[in-house]
Parts: structure tokens; C-alpha cells; sequence
């Protein structure tokens, strides 16, 4: 089981390990973001400081309309306590967990300050 809290702006967030390809680790406090399909958002300067090995790039069209231009890296995220690969898309500035890095569990969020984030196997 993962394990989180909601934020004060009521936003669910998971601590998450990624490791870079030389085993680098970096702890992110990941906001989930059910509207993004894929599995999850780090800041360039994260995915620089990380040494990310970059895979493909494109342009994504955001929730509000707006589009920009993206590079995927390949990484490892501490997840249940062992590390599987995950691709991560360099933008923003902040970090997202998508529903790709979700799939196959269950998450429930108590919606208040403080409140509990729990991510369950199926």
C-alpha cells in the first residue's frame, strides 16, 4: 500500500522515490492527477539532476485547452516497495502521478487538510 495526504489547497499527493539511470534516488511529493492518462510529470530540472535518459518527445494538449511541448525519459519509481520503469514527461513545475502509474489499484482520499491518501493493490 502507498500511503499520502491531501495538501492545505486539497490537492492528494504521494511521496515518491524515482531512480535515474545511474542510481541516483530523488524523493517528490506527487500531486494525483486523474485527468492525465499517462504516468507521470517531474520538472526539467528534476529529470536533469536525475541524469533521465531522454526516449521521445511530442506536444500534449493540456485540461484547459492550452498545448506544450514535452520530452519523455525513461525512470524507475519506488512503487510497494520495488522499482518498476516508468516513462516520464519533462514540463511544468510540479509533479503529477498520473492514472497510467495508478492502474491496478484502488485510491481513496479522504478530501479534506490533512486527510489520508491510500493506493491498494487490486
Amino acid at each position: 500500500m502507498m500511503v499520502g495526504t491531501v495538501s492545505a489547497r486539497l490537492e492528494a499527493k504521494l511521496r515518491l522515490t524515482i531512480v535515474g539511470p545511474t542510481g541516483t534516488t530523488l524523493d517528490v511529493d506527487a500531486v494525483i492527477d486523474t485527468g492525465f492518462n499517462g504516468s507521470l510529470v517531474l520538472p526539467s530540472a528534476t529529470v536533469s539532476s536525475l541524469g533521465l535518459i531522454r526516449k521521445s518527445g511530442g506536444t500534449a494538449r493540456l485540461g484547459d485547452g492550452s498545448t506544450c511541448n514535452y520530452e519523455n525519459f525513461g525512470a524507475e519509481v519506488v512503487w510497494n516497495g520495488a522499482t518498476r520503469g516508468v516513462v516520464v514527461s519533462a514540463m511544468g513545475n510540479e509533479a503529477l502521478a498520473g492514472m497510467r502509474l495508478l492502474a491496478g489499484h484502488k485510491l481513496t482520499v479522504e478530501i479534506k487538510d490533512g486527510g489520508a491518501v491510500e493506493v491498494l493493490p487490486l
